[in-house]
């Protein structure tokens, strides 16, 4: 989420990196990224740069500028205060960018099952149209009957979406016939966060709900929370999937709710009710349930990690330390992304889809990978539009087979057969010359000659890449690398 981090802060006083749809990039001023999430980023230009599934590591959206905020599911606030949705679309999940009606100047964006919320600065709530029991992600309307809202969580009950709104005055209400109605949740008050059926009170206790119901079961008239004990001075609360986990005043961790054992279909959620203190970790400054790991950010900067597979969690449940100099850090359910005080990003988790920004996709890593630089290319001065963005090898830049060889007069050809690449130029008044280039062993001829490259050209998910300095010297343009601007400008006669 993102104003919720805000909110938090001046209700508690904390310096906690919350869980935020955006994280803040401001205090590494060396760093041109100014915002970033689990699969996005902003830099200081105001460009927006996303990566997974067709585009392995950061890659600029074309169209797009002066982006001020970014949120989950592609929602866009530019500084003009309008939003914008990007989406992947089609069999070659293309980015296609549209505007979204009936939204401005948004705060937070919620999607939960087939319905999306919006949030704006007053605190009003909009929600996306449903279309043919479909939803309609780009046409927004407003909801009557909740205002002054600060947050909104959701999750599923008895089958059905279920909305829980936290006001700006700390009380919580619950929406009734698919925000149709609302009425306060009675015992309720003075609570500043709400996370799935919890909230967290700014006495310091936490309070629940059921979530689920056996379907059998008759749906309760009213939603009656409960204290959870033993829990006590908490100052924040996290939830992913089936566990959950709270950061008390003295910066100590406490988890509950479901570990792992088992595989693939023989998966077994194990429950654990009864929050547990764990004292293998302290000093902590935030944390959160990845996959099968438990995450833990404390306050010199350091990352460790505990293992959630298992029957049920001990409370001197061993951490190691895998990451430091951690300034913050975004979580998914099956990935992290986090930023160094250098400004860096790095990946950590599940990469099935590409999820880590590094330029492969290996199912996992272990250790945390380097997020690509978001890398800018131009053509006298005009900015190219990538399918993929820039993958830097060995210090090396290549770029996709079909991005900038065609700006720059050559015919590009792809022998499927022979899995052999061909960028040509016979243009009149200049030499020809016909780069080669095998897409299974990464070999490269000019006219016929066998060259050594640095840094052999690669595939990544079927696509090819070509060190982009070589062959646009060899077409006849000069490359400069312009550090102050992450850019490589290409300048051609």
């Amino acid at each position: 989420m993102n104003k919720k981090t805000l909110f938090l802060s001046v209700m508690l006083g904390l310096t906690l990196a919350a869980s935020a749809s955006i994280v803040s990039a401001e205090s590494a001023p060396a760093s041109k990224i100014t915002s970033y999430s689990q699969d996005s980023l902003i830099k200081s230009d105001g460009s927006l740069w996303v990566w997974s599934y067709n585009q392995p590591v950061p890659t600029q959206i074309s169209g797009l500028s002066d982006v001020q905020a970014i949120f989950d599911d592609g929602y866009v606030l530019k500084k003009d205060g309008s939003v914008w949705l990007w989406e992947r679309k089609g069999r070659d999940l293309i980015i296609e960018l549209v505007p979204v009606k009936g939204l401005e100047r948004i705060i937070d964006v919620f999607r939960y099952g087939h319905t999306t919320l919006a949030l704006n600065e007053q605190g009003d709530v909009f929600a996306s149209i449903p279309n043919q029991e479909e939803w309609e992600p780009a046409t927004f309307i407003p909801v009557t009957g909740i205002d002054n809202v600060a947050d909104i969580q959701g999750y599923y009950a008895f089958e059905e979406e279920q909305y829980i709104f936290l006001k700006k005055d700390g009380s919580v209400w619950k929406d009734n016939n698919r925000l149709q109605t609302f009425e306060p949740v009675q015992g309720l008050n003075n609570v500043v966060q709400i996370v799935h059926n919890m909230a967290l009170k700014a006495d310091g206790t936490v309070w629940t709900w059921p979530a689920t119901f056996e379907r059998k079961s008759a749906k309760p008239k009213a939603m009656t929370p409960v204290q959870l004990q033993p829990l006590a001075n908490i100052k924040a609360i996290r939830h992913n999937s089936y566990s959950n986990i709270a950061i008390d005043g003295e910066s100590r961790l406490w988890f509950w709710g479901a570990t792992i054992t088992g595989v693939s279909d023989g998966t077994t959620w194990n429950d654990n009710p009864v929050p547990v203190l764990l004292s293998g970790i302290k000093h902590v400054q935030d944390a959160f349930v990845v996959e099968n790991s438990l995450l833990a950010l404390t306050t010199d900067g350091k990352l460790f990690a505990a293992s959630t597979y298992r029957t049920s969690m001990p409370a001197d449940a061993e951490f190691e330390q895998i990451f430091s100099d951690v300034q913050s850090i975004r979580s998914g359910p099956r990935h992290s992304i986090m930023q160094k005080n250098d400004g860096t990003l790095w990946g950590w988790g599940v990469n099935k889809h590409a999820e880590l920004g590094y330029g492969d996709y290996e199912f996992s890593h272990t250790k945390p990978v380097p997020v690509q630089k978001p890398i800018s290319v131009s053509l006298n001065g005009e900015n190219v539009a990538l399918t993929s963005g820039v993958i830097t090898r060995n210090g090396q830049n290549f770029i996709p087979l079909r991005s900038v060889f065609e700006k720059l007069g050559a015919k590009v050809t792809f022998d499927q057969m022979n899995k052999l690449a061909t960028v040509a130029r016979t243009e009149d008044g200049k030499p020809a010359i016909t780069i080669n280039v095998s897409a299974a062993s990464g070999q490269t001829r000019v006219n016929n000659e066998l060259v050594t490259l640095q840094n052999k050209p690669f595939n990544v998910n079927g696509i090819l890449y070509l060190p982009l300095r070589f062959i646009s010297e060899k077409l006849g343009a000069t490359v400069e690398w312009l550090p102050q601007e992450d850019r490589i400008a290409i300048t051609m006669k």
